[in-house]
């Protein structure tokens, strides 16, 4: 029988070098691009309404017998919802279980900024490419 092969696209990239631990996504798929961009915008504002919540919680400068402020239980809870809800729009995109793969149990702002950092320059690479090939000499501007 005759076989076609195509090349969809799709990125499949190990978590610190752990062949266990890949996750995969195709940053030429259109959709999936406009997924990932508005996601990044939701997660701007999403943490900046994080960040007022976090000062206000901070304006409270009463500590406890041990020296901690009193309301650490809330701005842990806080912080727990932030990471959850990461999570969640990060497996809602990349699939389900994508953040476990990523991330064990982990529940830090600082992996998830790295897991951005390291992921979107698939996406620019793709699409000032596209841009490129869409621009270039091979598809000429139509006369006025």
């Amino acid at each position: 029988m005759d076989s076609l092969r195509i090349d969809d696209g799709v990125k499949r990239i190990a978590i610190n070098d752990d062949p266990g631990r890949v996750i995969a996504f195709n940053p030429t798929d259109v959709v999936f691009a406009e997924k990932f961009y508005a996601l990044i915008g939701e997660f701007e504002t999403k943490l900046k309404e994080y960040q007022r919540m976090s000062d206000d919680l901070e304006k409270t400068d009463a500590k406890d017998d041990n020296g901690l402020p009193v309301n650490m239980d809330a701005r842990l809870a806080l912080l727990r919802e932030v990471c959850g809800y990461i999570r969640g729009r990060i497996d809602y995109l990349f699939g389900v279980g994508t953040s476990q793969i990523a991330f064990g149990d982990v529940m830090a702002m600082e992996v998830f900024e790295q897991f951005f950092q390291g992921i979107t320059p698939f996406f620019q690479r793709v699409r000032s490419a596209k841009i490129e090939q869409y621009s270039s000499k091979a598809y000429p501007k139509r006369a006025k």
